[in-house]
């Protein structure tokens, strides 16, 4: 139990470690020629140093050439909003560009913007050693780039990064395999312990593969550019209608504001009903109350006068 404890412990510090940024290999490479080479002796002749000062240089510099550094990884996205006499053929025209520089379209639109004319989109995915030359092949299309919008983002930090971790999670893996194995060919091995070295073999799988994905995910990026066009008709091609004298419509207005004010006057009607009646019944109650007091006065007064 103890020994699995251990080997949990140093799986943990694999990963730690993956995160930190690892010796230069080049440095690793000149240290490894240093130490590998024989030390001189004291009296060794003036020829015989400069020959061993001649192989170490060259050690050096073959350790050089063998940790050349690979070449950056960016990904590039551009967007662009340009001036078309025709959207759905300039579409077309971007979809024949993508084929051509081994290319293919992600998405493409078209919607309409004024009577017949069409606005289109295109997202479009090209290698990025092609990219440069898309990205003018689609300007020329337009009359004029109305906004344009490019971004490189450099990603080589976390690709590499995320090497050493692949790297790190992977040689983990192999000690909890190894781990797994050996303890479940005890003839004493308990459950608790098998199952304690299997979830944390699975975890580290489940680390390796989301590392696996960031890697692809990046990967595709760096080698398909992302290009996205906003292709807009030209305002010269709207049709110019000129609109003359349209009887129907005004009786059609007219009928409109009448059916508007008849109902504005029933809104009014009813509101009255409902509202206003009730509070005028409520306050004619008490003067109705007070005129038949009055009356029941004036008789009494009236009944108790002498008759001469």
């Amino acid at each position: 139990m103890r020994r699995v404890v251990y080997v949990m412990l140093a799986a943990t510090l694999l990963v730690v470690v993956a995160g930190c940024a690892t010796q230069s290999p080049e440095f690793q490479s000149v240290a490894r020629d240093t130490g590998s080479a024989p030390a001189a002796a004291p009296a060794s002749p003036p020829m015989e140093m400069a020959e061993a000062g001649s192989a170490s240089d060259a050690s050096v510099v073959i350790g050089q050439e063998e940790v050349a550094p690979d070449p950056r990884k960016i990904i590039y996205q551009a967007f662009l909003s340009i001036v078309v006499k025709d959207p759905a053929a300039s579409l077309k025209d971007i979809e024949a560009l993508a084929a051509s520089a081994s290319g293919y379209v992600s998405q493409s639109e078209l919607t309409q913007y004024y009577g017949d004319l069409m606005r289109g989109q295109i997202v479009i995915r090209v290698p990025a050693e092609n990219y440069p030359g898309t990205l003018d092949a689609i300007r020329a299309l337009g009359i004029r780039v109305i906004n344009e919008n490019s971004n490189a983002s450099d990603v080589t930090a976390e690709y590499t990064d995320l090497e050493a971790q692949l790297r790190n999670l992977e040689a983990a893996e192999r000690e909890l395999q190894a781990m797994l194995t050996e303890v479940r060919e005890r003839p004493n091995a308990k459950p608790s312990d098998i199952l304690e070295v299997y979830n944390a073999l699975t975890e580290k799988r489940g680390q390796i593969e989301q590392v696996k994905g960031r890697l692809q995910y990046l990967a595709n990026q760096v080698s398909l550019s992302t290009i996205t066009a906003d292709l807009v008709p030209d305002e010269g091609q709207k049709p110019v209608v000129e609109e003359g004298w349209q009887p129907l419509v005004t009786v059609k207005n007219a009928l409109r504001t009448l059916v508007s004010v008849m109902q504005g006057l029933i809104d009014t009607a009813i509101t009255l009903l409902i509202v206003v009646v009730p509070i005028l019944l409520l306050l004619a109650i008490p003067i109705v109350l007070l005129i038949l007091l009055i009356r029941w006065l004036r008789r009494r007064r009236k009944s108790k006068q002498p008759t001469v």
